[in-house]
């Protein structure tokens, strides 16, 4: 007899996956390369990283927000790069590891808790239409993954 994997289950593995990649990826900087903005960038890595912690937030919330009213919109795709843009610089990349950490932490709780319906919550974005709460989830990875590409194409600048 074979059981279906839970919904959480899953999705924790993709984000733990999309989170070692970045991490990995961020790792190959020095603590001077953090600091630099490479040509045609226009956000440092340390910022990379911080924008992670401010989408994490912002995702916190989207999900609470299908999980608690009907068929909410939820766009966070303005609001992150503004919050991050209009953020005081990063006190240090220990700071913001720290602060990427207990936010992906407060996002497994909180689907740790759901049940399996709860995945299928109706909600709403701007340009893509109708969605499910799942989507929301496995959107998390996608936009990491962005990022982390993001790094690498940095850091292949900053060596030639």
């Amino acid at each position: 007899m074979t059981t279906a994997e839970k919904p959480f289950v899953k999705a924790r593995r993709k984000l733990v996956d999309a989170r070692i990649q970045f991490l990995s990826q961020l790792a190959q900087f020095s603590k001077a390369e953090l600091t630099q903005c490479a040509a045609g960038e226009d956000w440092t890595p340390i910022q990379i990283a911080h924008h992670l912690y401010i989408a994490d937030g912002l995702i916190l919330d989207g999900l609470q927000r299908v999980q608690q009213e009907d068929n909410p919109l939820v766009d966070l795709t303005e609001e992150a790069p503004r919050q991050t843009e209009a953020a005081e610089p990063p006190a240090s990349l220990d700071a913001v590891m720290a602060g990427m950490a207990a936010r992906r932490e407060a996002i497994f709780e909180f689907l740790s808790q759901l049940s399996d319906e709860a995945w299928e919550r109706p909600w709403r974005h701007k340009s893509k239409g109708q969605m499910k709460f799942y989507q929301l989830v496995n959107g998390i990875p996608d936009h990491e993954q962005t990022h982390t590409e993001q790094l690498k194409k940095i850091k292949a600048a900053m060596q030639s």
